[in-house]
């Protein structure tokens, strides 16, 4: 694995993080909470404390996909990723239920938590070429 691999194996999920948090707080300046929106109005408008609640869980589960999954640990066996994908897939189809009348900010941790979704299974097929080619 050269060094450029190395890196990139280890900070996809922190780039990944990155760029959805600011999509977040984007979202959060055009569509921030209004109080006086209730009942039905207030569907799929942004909830009091989302961004800072959202930005948290998705920093939550990259520390568990860190630990996880160990990215770019040489020992790092493919069962990890496999626990990784289960324990993430199940967490992603929870967190896509709650999206329905969620704003956009639960919406962009729905699609931050699928985005990691496939980068697991993309180092998991990564992993298993690597263990079949020898």
């Amino acid at each position: 694995m050269t060094n450029t691999t190395h890196l990139l194996s280890r900070l996809w999920p922190v780039a990944l993080y990155a760029a959805v948090v600011s999509l977040m707080v984007l979202n959060w300046q055009r569509d921030p909470f209004d109080p006086a929106l209730t009942g039905t109005a207030s569907y799929g408008h942004n909830h009091d404390g989302a961004l800072s609640q959202m930005a948290l869980w998705a920093l939550a589960e990259l520390v568990a996909l860190h630990l996880v999954l160990a990215p770019g640990a040489p020992a790092a066996g493919s069962w990890r990723a496999v626990a990784a994908l289960l324990g993430f897939g199940v967490w992603t189809l929870f967190s896509l239920m709650i999206t329905m009348h969620a704003g956009g900010i639960v919406a962009l941790h729905a699609l931050w938590l699928m985005a990691v979704d496939l980068g697991i299974l993309v180092v998991l097929i990564a992993r298993a070429r690597r263990r079949l080619a020898g």
